[in-house]
C-alpha cells in the first residue's frame, strides 16, 4: 500500500469528503488531490497532524510500517464516526457550539423523561 493508498483509506475510513479532510488538516484541497495522485509527499509535520487528528500512527503514514493505529493508553478505540464527529466538533465555531450544546441537552432530557440511560 503506496502513501496514497493510505490516505485515501484515512479519508474513507473517516467518512470524510476530500475537502472536509483538507480543512480538518489545514491544507488545500488540491494538495490532497495531488497526494491522492501520487503527485506530491507528505511533511512530517502534515502527517503529525494526521496523526494528532485521526489516531493513525505517523509511521504507517509515511511508510506502511505497522502499527497502523497510534498507540494510546487503556483508552477505548474510537470508532470512525466518533472521530468524524469530534474532528466536526473541532471545527465549529462558538455558535454551532451553543447549538449541539442545546441539542444535547434535549436529547438527556428526552432521555430521562423515558428512564433511558
Amino acid at each position: 500500500m503506496n502513501l496514497s493508498d493510505r490516505i485515501r483509506l484515512i479519508i474513507s475510513e473517516n467518512g470524510l469528503k476530500q475537502k472536509e479532510f483538507a480543512k480538518s488538516i489545514n491544507v488545500t484541497e488540491s494538495y490532497i488531490s495531488k497526494l491522492l495522485k501520487g503527485e506530491s509527499g507528505l511533511s512530517n509535520s502534515t502527517a503529525t497532524l494526521i496523526e494528532e487528528r485521526y489516531g493513525y500512527s505517523i509511521k504507517w503514514i509515511l511508510d506502511g510500517s505497522d502499527p497502523k493505529m497510534k498507540q494510546q493508553s487503556k483508552a477505548r478505540e474510537l470508532t470512525p464516526i466518533q472521530r468524524k464527529i469530534i474532528s466536526d466538533v473541532e471545527q465549529m465555531d462558538e455558535a454551532e457550539l451553543i447549538a449541539v450544546r442545546a441539542f444535547i441537552t434535549s436529547l438527556d432530557e428526552y432521555k430521562k423523561s423515558f428512564g433511558i440511560k
